[in-house]
């Protein structure tokens, strides 16, 4: 019976999640010039996963406090909350920074003639990265509210949701913050 529920309850959000892939992809697939293809493929990836793995990670430790009862699923100032949300904020900052250095310099070897400097890179990871992460953490946070109130397992909602919204979000700030630079 309760593989029946699990099943009921992640199928759909299993199809939203592949059609918002989907839509991603399409937008990395068609915002890139050639010149550009060889920075931006080595930044995206990391920059994208980082923003999944923070959302799911923040989805279910607000799910394992809703469960357990250390927290209400109500918006408001919760204190274990804050720490959680800052504390892996931080952590995709720090993680980002990194990822544009690193970016940066395999850019220079895969393609010299790249135009985008250091400070470019770092601009668009730290950039791009921190819309992403503010924007899927807020809505972890109220996916797992909103899964949890209306009698929904939220580790059964948020991961998927927000890894492919990550994705999404994650390519278009890419491309917002690209915009700006160019």
């Amino acid at each position: 019976m309760e593989v029946k529920r699990i099943i009921k309850e992640a199928l759909p959000t299993l199809v939203l999640a592949s059609t918002i892939s989907v839509f991603a992809g399409f937008l990395l697939n068609s915002s890139l010039t050639m010149g550009e293809v060889v920075g931006i493929l080595i930044i995206t990836p990391p920059i994208l996963s980082i923003g999944g793995d923070l959302g799911t990670t923040f989805g279910a430790r607000i799910a394992t406090h809703l469960h357990s009862g250390l927290i209400e699923p109500r918006f408001g100032r919760i204190r274990l909350i804050y720490i959680n949300f800052i504390s892996l904020f931080m952590s995709g900052l720090l993680v980002s920074a990194i990822s544009g250095v690193v970016a940066y310099f395999l850019r220079i070897v895969i393609d010299p003639t790249g135009h985008l400097s250091l400070v470019d890179f770092m601009i668009l990871s730290l950039g791009a990265g921190s819309i992403l992460y503010v924007s899927i953490l807020m809505l972890s946070l109220f996916i797992a509210f909103i899964s949890f109130r209306r009698g929904l397992d939220p580790d059964n909602m948020v991961a998927p949701l927000i890894s492919t919204t990550a994705d999404l979000i994650g390519t278009g700030m890419i491309f917002v913050v690209l915009t700006f630079l160019t």
